[in-house]
């Protein structure tokens, strides 16, 4: 803090120019309250030198007041307009002992106690203001002391809040002076493992006896994949305690109750984000809310007026999360510009601006003109280093800037020192346990090269000749990560490999192993085949006929069901002729498969003089039928191995070749083939072969052969129709003599017809689940 009248200039050094508070001398005015007048930080720091005198400079105190004096007694005017609404007019910090940072909101009125509550991940200090508006110029003041990175201001919906980013969760308290909102963030301290509570949230005040409840639970999806759990609140003022225990989110509403059509558990597990379950539960006098997320997420709690809202996001691991520009280089950005300055002290200004310790070393000499402005400090370090020939070797937080020559020299001893110190090094043997690897494949991996000739089999190196299992050592022509001397033997009986290197490189190798030397994951495929049958068959046919007698005595007529296929037997007389059915029309009803037509018959007599017979046949089948075949193989495999599951029919038969006979087999098969591999996001990538053959009757040998062969990317357990086959046949067949069969009504008696409408539907579903470490299906 700094006292009335004085200046705080920090970092004037080489340049800087951070003025962090001022404030106007009592003496020059002494009827005027003191007031604080600051320069806020930038996003970018200015940095500005003179080769012959660097320095900051500060205005007078006086002239920064900038409001002419008025006699102590003088009353304070009056507002010109009534404003409800209160103006945050200016935002300044200042450092205090003990690192820490006094952040000061000044405001038109007296400000009334914030909404206060604070996030862990990102750390963050939240305050709402209501009825409040900000009227500052530059919503965001970079701070970038003590446990504060910036503060930045926010208007919305009649509020304000003041955003304080943090680098890791502080205590802070608060306090108002006159129209000053004064709040003082605690200094970062080191947390001791194990010895920390889970941090808690705290929304609103906690203080108030108030019964509330809650009205309305939601979950919705945001833009970005995540889960917002949207809670309607009875009022604003509900107490509300966000804390991470065990894996998961729990939220406490406090003297809050909840309806009975609330207690439940909401699966959100379809909306695809990092929620899975959201439980409401009554617990005393409070309302529980416990969140189960998946995977890496960050959590952001927020509330405007009755609406409480949970969003829970999903973090995306990239290889380097810091923003590289095309050039390179990710460092923060700064502007230089001096004349004729010194290396070691343009070198000194990076350090001050990075936080890093450089080594300079003695041999670093030269001055240096350059004018640099919004470029990443790495690049302004590389121009730097690059301009004088120097070299630049980083070791955790630590940069030693030399002569190039001087470091490649001395990168050269210290690598033909430790080349020396491995050659005359003494090598150590040691025996390695592989557990779910083979140990011939381990060794392959060890050696990292082509095998130059056989294995030869070797004397075990531990247990002698006398030992039952096979030793096996394999020439290569040149080993990686191994040294010149270092050799691995494989034992094939314990599964151990053997190992002779000098303790550095099998450390190395052991690390490698350890890694290398893991349980393959399983997948459960189950395949279901479902074959569907829809048939509809009709047909219908007619045989009719004259049969004569050659003596006739008297007429009779008679009737009967079934054939005409003999009916001499309702004539008392006489001798039929050739043609023992007597039929001038035979297009009967061929029956449906093995199936006969059922039919009737007519017989009519006494035609003309000579009693001749009229036969008439009729006959017809219809027939339907349903069917539905499912066949369901299923089979377990390792991550990235082939597996085969195969069930199904053979059947022998001849085959004759210019008339030598052969005996061929053929066979028809339920087959499924699958290659599984598991993504790092447990997503099952599969290559599959599925097979369903059926012997055909018509020819011998002939096969129905049905078949899919995909690649497929599926969620763990989810179930898809990766194929299907549809096929209709329709046949509509009329069997008719010309021109009699075309007579209307009449024209029956000289056809046939048949219909057939057969439908079959093939669909082939999929379902992969992974098995975790003890068989049990995820």
């Amino acid at each position: 803090m700094t006292e009335p009248g004085q200046l705080d200039v920090q970092k004037a050094e080489y340049g800087y120019r951070v003025v962090a508070s001022a404030a106007a001398s009592a003496a020059s005015a002494p009827a005027v309250a003191p007031a604080a007048v600051t320069t806020p930080a930038t996003a970018e720091t200015s940095v500005a030198a003179a080769a012959t005198a660097p320095a900051a400079t500060a205005a007078p105190a006086d002239a920064a007041v900038g409001a002419p004096e008025k006699p102590a007694s003088e009353p304070a005017a009056a507002p010109a307009v009534a404003d409800e609404k209160n103006v945050i007019e200016d935002i300044l910090y200042a450092k205090l002992p003990g690192d820490r940072i006094q952040i000061t909101l000044k405001m038109a009125k007296p400000p009334v106690e914030p909404n206060a509550f604070t996030i862990t991940n990102p750390a963050r200090i939240s305050l709402d203001f209501p009825k409040t508006r900000v009227g500052l110029a530059k919503k965001s003041l970079a701070v970038k002391e003590a446990a504060v990175t910036s503060v930045t201001a926010i208007e919305a919906d009649d509020r304000s809040r003041i955003v304080l980013s943090l680098i890791k969760p502080v205590a802070y308290s608060t306090n108002i002076e006159g129209n000053n909102f004064v709040l003082t963030v605690e200094a970062p301290v080191t947390a001791i493992a194990g010895a920390v509570e889970p941090k808690t949230t705290h929304f609103a005040s906690t203080h108030k006896a108030a019964k509330y409840s809650l009205k309305a639970i939601d979950f919705r999806r945001g833009p970005q994949g995540d889960g917002k759990i949207i809670i309607n609140l009875s009022d604003p003022a509900v107490g509300i305690d966000i804390r991470e225990q065990a894996g998961e989110i729990m939220v406490d509403f406090l003297n809050t109750s909840v309806p009975s059509d609330l207690q439940r558990r909401l699966d959100v597990v379809d909306f695809a984000t990092p929620v899975q379950t959201v439980d409401t539960y009554p617990q005393g006098k409070n309302t529980r809310m416990i969140i189960t997320p998946k995977g890496k997420y960050e959590q952001l709690a927020y509330q405007t007026g009755n609406v409480f809202t949970i969003s829970v996001k999903p973090v995306i691991e990239k290889p380097d999360e810091k923003k590289v520009d095309e050039f390179g280089y990710s460092g923060e950005k700064l502007s230089l510009n001096f004349q004729n300055i010194d290396v070691r002290a343009a070198l000194q200004v990076l350090a001050d601006f990075t936080g890093l310790n450089f080594v300079v070393s003695d041999t670093v000499r030269g001055s240096l003109t350059l004018r640099l402005k919004d470029v990443p400090w790495d690049q302004a370090l590389d121009l730097i280093v690059d301009s004088k020939n120097l070299a630049v070797r980083r070791k955790g937080n630590v940069l030693t800037v030399a002569p190039a020559a001087e470091v490649a020299a001395k990168e050269k001893a210290n690598l033909e020192a430790t080349k020396a110190v491995i050659e005359l090094e003494p090598l150590v043997s040691e025996l390695i346990q592989i557990n779910y690897a083979k140990a011939e494949d381990i060794a392959t991996l060890i050696k990292s090269i082509k095998p130059v000739g056989s294995a030869t089999a070797l004397e075990h190196p531990v247990f002698g000749s006398s030992a039952t299992g096979t030793t096996t050592q394999i020439a290569t022509s040149s080993n990686t990560l191994l040294s010149p001397r270092g050799q691995v033997t494989v034992d094939a009986r314990t599964n151990s490999i053997l190992i002779q290197d000098t303790p550095g490189k099998i450390r190395e190798v052991r690390k490698l192993i350890a890694q290398l030397d893991q349980p393959v994951r399983q997948v459960m495929i189950e395949s279901r085949l479902v074959e569907a049958t829809d048939n509809f068959s009709k047909s219908l046919g007619a045989r009719f006929g004259v049969k004569y007698t050659s003596a006739h005595t008297s007429g009779r007529s008679g009737a009967g069901s079934g054939t005409v296929s003999d009916s001499s037997s309702i004539v008392n007389a006489g001798t039929m002729t050739s043609n023992a059915n007597g039929l001038n029309v035979n297009l009967p009803s061929g029956g449906i498969g093995n199936s006969p037509a059922g039919s009737i018959g007519l017989t009519f007599a006494k035609l003309g003089a000579n009693g001749g017979l009229l036969n008439l046949e009729l006959s017809a089948l219809e027939q339907e039928g349903k069917g539905k075949l499912i066949s369901s193989p299923r089979i377990i495999t390792a991550n990235q191995k082939q597996a085969r599951i195969e069930q199904g029919q053979e059947q022998v038969y001849t085959q004759s070749v210019l008339g030598v006979g052969s005996v061929i087999t053929k066979k028809a098969t339920l087959k499924l083939e699958v290659t599984p591999q598991i993504t790092p996001d447990d997503r099952i990538n599969l290559d599959v072969n599925i097979t369903k053959d059926s012997f055909t009757n018509a020819v011998a040998g002939t096969l129905n052969v049905k078949e899919i062969k995909t690649q497929v990317l599926l969620d763990n357990g989810e179930t898809v129709v990766i194929g299907g086959i549809y096929e209709q046949d329709k046949n509509d067949t009329v069997t008719k003599v010309p021109f009699f069969g075309d007579i209307p009504l009449l024209g029956w008696l000289f056809k046939g017809k048949e219909v057939k409408d057969n439908k079959t539907e093939l669909l082939i579903f999929l379902t992969p689940r992974i098995l975790s470490e003890n068989l049990s299906l995820r």
